[in-house]
């Protein structure tokens, strides 16, 4: 990286850019593209949710954006409208958004946007969708709803249930780590679940 220039106006590499919002999200596409072999993927993370607004447009004059056939933007569902709020966005940007979510534009690049966890799946973010992977007999699990059961009798519980579920689930595993993209790296989601076949369809338009 040169000096303390944008990550997002890096020099584009390949064709085709996945737009995430942090290093966990980066950490567990990265993973997820190995696992199910898409390749040449230009992974941008935007700093969170809050940021899409002013850092995506930066994509657009980076080096080599002109050269882009694909963009997929994903991001937390939340408690707003998450697709519409990247639409207006795409739309400012005068590129074209899809028409739906988990869909992907015609234009010139195409345009798809996923708001995790999905449609499919209850919950508001990327935890969700991974404790989901997880077998409900596996033993990790067990730990996972005794401590659940137990921090909701606190006077000031966690206020993200699902981020402390995964860190119980996480610290539970023989090596521990602190983050769901770390625990991808790990394999200890299930990346052969059938809870990931409606982001894989969206992935697929990547390859």
């Amino acid at each position: 990286m040169e000096g303390n220039l944008d990550p997002l106006l890096q020099p584009i590499e390949f064709n085709k850019i996945l737009a995430v919002e942090g290093q966990d999200e980066e950490n567990f596409f990265g993973a997820l593209f190995r696992h199910i072999g898409i390749l040449n993927i230009d992974i941008r993370q935007v700093g969170g949710k809050n940021q899409f607004p002013r850092k995506l447009p930066v994509l657009k004059v980076s080096t080599g954006f002109n050269n882009v056939t694909h963009l997929a933007v994903v991001r937390d569902r939340n408690s707003d409208n998450a697709f519409q709020s990247i639409v207006n966005i795409l739309k400012r940007m005068d590129l074209t958004p899809p028409d739906e979510h988990g869909g992907f534009s015609s234009g010139k690049p195409k345009v798809g946007v996923f708001i995790m966890p999905g449609e499919t799946i209850g919950g508001t973010m990327l935890e969700d969708l991974c404790l989901r992977t997880v077998r409900e007999d596996d033993p990790a699990m067990k730990c996972v709803r005794e401590f659940t059961s137990c921090i909701s009798e606190l006077e000031n519980p966690p206020k993200n249930i699902s981020k402390a579920k995964v860190q119980t689930f996480l610290a539970a595993q023989p090596e521990i780590v602190n983050s769901v993209g770390l625990g991808a790296e790990k394999n200890y989601w299930d990346f052969e679940s059938s809870v990931l076949d409606e982001l894989k369809q969206f992935l697929g338009n990547l390859r």
